[in-house]
């Protein structure tokens, strides 16, 4: 039974060839984990790549010894594009479990048996309450207004006569009465300004084309004074995603 209400719940994906496996594990999460949102369950390399142009994730469980692949190279990509990402490895193996110290950072290890469900629950909530914090959040005032915002969970922000706009994933906005230049200093890296008027988090740009970034729903135009600099945060964070 859920009681905790947990004010940040991550988002998975479970990176694992093994249908029965994952399934159960899916099942598990929803019934028993509130610290996690959603779990996606991919199973193939090329389906987290496509997925990784789309959103990213807050963890990867990824199975290290996949059909003809491995999960440490999922990882590596993903942590390469998302640096904030937790990566929590499974292995049926204690040989196989010392490639991933050698080859990839990681935030857990846990071997694939009936008894590591509790740990990985206990790593997921742990992970939770960090996001939680103020280092991944969103938390200030301005003229009698205070927001408190998860900062994974801010699209864009941008600047509309005398306020900030900021677009939330959930499609509602907050606005506050204060300069973007005052806001973007409370932002971390994943944001990147592209505009006189507007900042983006580049978690959530898809693509880019014709001096624009796409976002879902929306296309944001670089201007000419950020180009470079947002040029280079996209292929930094997105690993040359075009």
């Amino acid at each position: 039974m859920r009681v905790k209400k947990w004010g940040v719940a991550v988002t998975v994906w479970l990176l694992e060839d093994e249908a029965e496996f994952a399934e159960l594990f899916q099942e598990k999460l929803r019934r028993d984990c509130a610290a996690v949102k959603s779990c996606v369950w991919l199973q193939r390399l090329d389906e987290v790549l496509m997925r990784a142009a789309q959103e990213a994730p807050d963890v990867l469980i990824a199975d290290i010894q996949l059909d003809g692949e491995s999960g440490i190279d999922a990882a590596r990509v993903l942590s390469d594009r998302f640096p904030a990402l937790k990566v929590i490895f499974l292995t049926s193996s204690p040989d196989a479990s010392q490639d991933i110290y050698n080859n990839a950072q990681h935030y857990a290890v846990r071997f694939k048996n009936c008894g590591a469900w509790k740990y990985i629950a206990d790593d997921l909530r742990d992970i939770a309450a960090e996001l939680d914090s103020g280092a991944h959040r969103l938390r200030m005032s301005a003229n009698g207004k205070t927001i408190d915002l998860p900062l994974r969970d801010v699209v864009r922000i941008d600047h509309d006569k005398n306020d900030s706009v900021i677009h939330l994933a959930d499609r509602n906005t907050r606005a506050l009465r204060m300069k973007l230049n005052d806001l973007i200093p409370y932002l971390d890296t994943r944001f990147v300004r592209c505009g006189r008027s507007d900042v983006v988090n580049l978690d959530y740009v898809t693509g880019m084309e014709d001096g624009c970034f796409s976002m879902p729903g929306v296309i944001i135009p670089i201007s000419r004074v950020y180009k470079d600099t947002a040029i280079e945060a996209f292929h930094a964070r997105k690993g040359g995603l075009t």
